[in-house]
């Protein structure tokens, strides 16, 4: 079957959503930020983190017989390139949507992550996912590669958490290694990864 890498189109987006959504419904940060509201809330959130990296960062994709299976979304060094007030406008329709609980609970988890990342131009992961029924095939692999290789280019490191220790071996297969980590109020631990330029590729 067809396999191919490229670059998130707008259609790709209810897709996108759908992977991502069933994903993360047992990553540990996820658990923290909804707990038994996941379902009503997780897609309101990673709908905001998408169209964030669709308007002002990069998003990947592989699709296998024309079927979006994975999806890496990512931020460009200094972040995304929207205007901060375009950036407050697609928070506040997040945050608006599910409420000041879980508003402070994700304002409090970046304000714990936030100085942890690399102090100078970086790269950053801020979602990865692989459709759950098609894991194991190397679906999270092909949409890792395309960010880290403009890492190397531009000669800079990259950067991201997870709440999921199991994933912490798979990204030091490509030359991440953990350089902190924390604990959340609730015991939900989260390590974060970083990665030179030049490393490897998987």
């Amino acid at each position: 079957m067809t396999r191919l890498v490229r670059p998130a189109s707008p259609g790709d987006r209810e897709r996108i959503l759908d992977v991502v959504e069933a994903a993360f419904v047992t990553e540990p940060a996820f658990g923290h930020f909804f707990g038994a509201d996941y379902g009503d809330h997780a897609r309101t959130f990673l709908a905001f983190l998408l169209d964030l990296r669709v308007l002002g960062g990069q998003v990947w994709v592989e699709e296998m017989g024309g079927v979006v299976v994975s999806a890496s979304l990512w931020d460009p060094p200094g972040g995304p390139t929207l205007g901060a007030d375009q950036q407050q406008a697609l928070w506040r329709t997040a945050a608006d949507a599910f409420g000041p609980v879980i508003e402070a609970r994700l304002d409090t988890y970046e304000e714990a992550v936030h100085d942890l990342a690399p102090t100078g131009p970086h790269y950053y992961l801020g979602v990865i996912a692989s459709d759950p029924s098609a894991r194991g095939r190397g679906h999270g692999a092909a949409v890792l590669r395309p960010g880290l290789e403009a890492a190397d280019t531009a000669g800079l490191e990259t950067y991201l958490e997870t709440g999921t220790e199991a994933n912490v071996g798979f990204y030091e297969r490509f030359g991440f290694a953990v350089s902190s980590e924390i604990t959340l109020d609730d015991a939900t631990r989260i390590w974060c990864l970083t990665r030179p330029p030049a490393a490897a590729l998987g």
